[in-house]
């Protein structure tokens, strides 16, 4: 996560800071496990989808259901890390009423814009 933040030091307590850097941390962990889950449960997804199109005796039921089973705990991890990411966002605006701040590119759910400043 390549995110630029700066602040006085007087603006931002002890605590604040260090909640500040666990979600951070707790954000940055959740992407890579969500980036694991989704390589190793989408080959188990596609494998089982080969089968199901090769095996034509199972109902329809039985050949997909193995599939949604595999394919959910990427989607599980995939809405922990926007909730993390919500939860961050929403600390560093707390912090941008109450110091000057200056956030090169800060984690949100929207798209990003890029703004050019010319002399």
């Amino acid at each position: 996560m390549q995110t630029v933040t700066s602040f006085p030091t007087s603006a931002v307590s002890r605590e604040e800071l260090g909640a500040i850097l666990e979600d951070y941390l707790a954000l940055d962990r959740a992407r890579v496990f969500r980036r694991l889950l989704v390589t190793r449960f989408g080959l188990l997804a596609i494998v089982i989808a080969i089968l199901a199109a090769v095996t034509h005796e199972l109902s329809l039921y039985a050949r997909w259901f193995p599939i949604g089973l595999f394919l959910s705990p990427p989607a599980w991890a995939w809405i922990t890390e926007l909730r993390l990411m919500r939860r961050l966002a929403r600390r560093l605006d707390g912090l941008t009423g109450r110091s000057r701040t200056s956030w090169h590119s800060r984690p949100s759910l929207a798209g990003h814009k890029k703004v050019v400043k010319s002399s």
